[in-house]
């Protein structure tokens, strides 16, 4: 029996999150498709340091959808490859807000990834993928949009 991958309907989506936060920092977040994550804050941040910082779930964020966005353009393309190891680098500053005066705020300003991917197909399909992979990756996009385009580091190695 033949398996039917549908992709997602073109155009706008909704995704929901549900945080509680019963106290502290520390937050439960209930995800569509009935998954969840828990954030927390580092002691100094005025948390308990029981689970990751929301902004290290956006880090993660740019190194998970990158990652998948080489998948599914690899997929397309038929280019073989390997294991795809990616090192994600956000970096924050605090700017002035909104509202002026002294009020620093926190703020994104930069990302960096560096992609380890075996394969063994030219440079020039290399290339392609490089590009066409991170045009479609909607987290590493938001950087762009910003103005910070991310740094991003190809390392090819021979697949084993």
């Amino acid at each position: 029996m033949a398996v039917v991958k549908q992709k997602q309907p073109a155009g706008r989506q909704v995704r929901v999150a549900d945080s509680n936060c019963p106290e502290g920092v520390r937050c439960e977040i209930s995800l569509d498709g009935g998954h969840s994550i828990v954030t927390d804050e580092p002691i100094e941040r005025g948390g308990t340091d029981t689970a990751t910082s929301p902004l290290m779930i956006f880090t993660s964020s740019l190194a998970a959808c990158q990652t998948v966005q080489i998948v599914k353009v690899a997929e397309a393309m038929r280019f073989k490859h390997g294991a795809i190891n990616i090192h994600a680098e956000t970096v924050t500053d605090r700017v002035d807000g909104s509202a002026g005066g002294s009020n620093k705020v926190m703020r994104f300003c930069g990302a960096k990834m560096i992609i380890d991917i075996e394969t063994d197909e030219t440079p020039e399909r290399l290339a392609r993928l490089q590009k066409v992979s991170q045009d479609q990756c909607p987290v590493g996009n938001l950087f762009s949009d910003a103005g910070y385009e991310p740094e991003v580091i190809w390392n090819p190695r021979p697949m084993k």
